[in-house]
């Protein structure tokens, strides 16, 4: 394994300010770009450490050098859904298109079904961002529908593609 998940912590604030505020890094992802500042992301980084029952936050480690290179998510967990919304990100530019976001993918599924037990996972995603639906597509997950112009970014609406994966689709 060439990365490692680990818990978020307060050491990671200076590293989450600088991708955050970086539209290179936030402007493929289905969020909405804002600007932060490190204590806006004191205070939320705390508040997630110690108030969070319905999401995994975790930071993206390369297993060499224990470097902090992005983090996955799984939040709004309904745990008697059995499911959770997932979300990547490699903030360190350095590192992309290196096959770690897959291998860090595959990680956080396995240890959604297996240790937390849940059913579904699903995730939206930019029409546009090929190499982000190349990726779930590679893990498994399926398009279940378009979400028409349903962020707006950039001056423009913006599809969304939701797509799924079963605990039963998942092949480790």
């Amino acid at each position: 394994m060439r990365v490692f998940l680990r818990a978020l912590e307060l050491t990671d604030v200076e590293k989450l300010t600088e991708w955050r505020n970086n539209i290179e890094i936030t402007s493929p992802l289905g969020g909405n770009t804002y600007f932060v500042s490190s204590l806006r992301e004191t205070e939320w980084l705390k508040s997630v450490i110690l108030n969070d029952n319905n999401n995994i936050r975790l930071a993206i480690c390369l297993t060499e050098n224990n470097l902090h290179i992005g983090n996955i998510n799984i939040t709004s967990i309904n745990w008697i859904n059995r499911c959770g919304e997932f979300s990547i990100m490699i903030g360190d530019k350095n590192q992309w298109s290196k096959g770690l976001g897959t291998e860090a993918t595959r990680m956080m599924l396995r240890y959604a079904f297996a240790e937390l037990n849940l059913h579904r996972i699903f995730l939206t995603v930019r029409f546009d961002n090929a190499h982000a639906i190349e990726l779930y597509s590679k893990v498994g997950f399926k398009q279940e529908g378009i979400l028409r112009e349903s962020l707006y970014k950039n001056n423009k609406y913006i599809d969304m593609i939701l797509m799924s994966i079963l605990k039963n689709e998942f092949n480790d």
